[in-house]
């Protein structure tokens, strides 16, 4: 991880630097000044255990920053990264505000190897779904006859579950492990009160993620949850060299 070692620039991936007398380091390309021993958003190692120790227990980002002694800004992009390390190579790209209303969000739900997943459909995927109920939904049954957003087993849309089936006529139980799943996932969206819509897929990775490993202990999680910053941190840096070698001059 940049910065991790001392040895690599946390801007730029350089690896030459040399030390200052206050114990930082300084790029030899950018001039970058950073710390050894730093994870992102120039927090310490002790700091992100910290936030993570709260995380992992369900705390708000006032609670964490009450607890830690950090920014309440810096705790929330801290979170982000967090989310963003969850989802990992699935994490939705942040989409630019528009003034035109779009449709409600559609929440895709599934079970691979008993392992609970949600996401929001692409806008083909929603777009298909909403065809095949016909409008709003109100109306429709709780099964329908939809395979285009496989490998989603159900759909919500506008607070309603759909479970989705080759035929409409195929039998389901009328309380499954989907159905468990998302009572979870309800609940913890409308404690929320309220998500960004350009964030709703980092929080379904973040709460799919929880209901996954709520019988994991605790130092278990904090162990993953660091082990994912660092590959995030690693894929970054990999994407700024990739950008750097595309826009040097040949």
């Amino acid at each position: 991880m940049r910065g991790l070692n001392g040895r690599v620039c946390p801007r730029c991936g350089s690896r030459r630097a040399w030390r200052l007398q206050d114990g930082r380091r300084r790029c030899a390309r950018c001039r970058f000044d950073w710390y050894p021993g730093r994870l992102p958003l120039q927090l310490n190692t002790t700091q992100w255990r910290a936030v993570l120790y709260w995380f992992v227990r369900g705390m708000t980002s006032a609670q964490i920053a009450h607890e830690t002694g950090l920014e309440r800004k810096r705790v929330l992009r801290a979170l982000t990264s967090v989310r963003e390390a969850i989802a990992g190579r699935h994490a939705p790209t942040l989409a630019v505000r528009s003034t035109v209303p779009a449709p409600a969000p559609i929440i895709g739900l599934s079970l691979i190897d008993g392992a609970a997943f949600a996401a929001v459909l692409a806008p083909e995927e929603a777009e298909g779904f909403l065809a095949a109920i016909g409008g709003d939904g109100r109306r429709q049954p709780r099964l329908v006859a939809w395979t285009g957003a496989l490998p989603y087993a159900a759909v919500v849309y506008r607070g309603r579950f759909y479970r989705l089936a080759a035929v409409a006529e195929e039998a389901q139980p009328r309380f499954g492990p989907l159905e468990a799943f998302w009572a979870y996932l309800r609940y913890r969206l409308r404690s929320r009160r309220g998500i960004r819509r350009e964030r709703l897929g980092l929080y379904l990775a973040e709460y799919a993620w929880r209901y996954n490993r709520r019988a994991v202990p605790y130092p278990e999680q904090l162990r993953e949850l660091f082990a994912r910053l660092r590959r995030l941190q690693s894929e970054h840096r990999r994407s700024s060299r990739r950008a750097r070698n595309a826009n040097a001059p040949p």
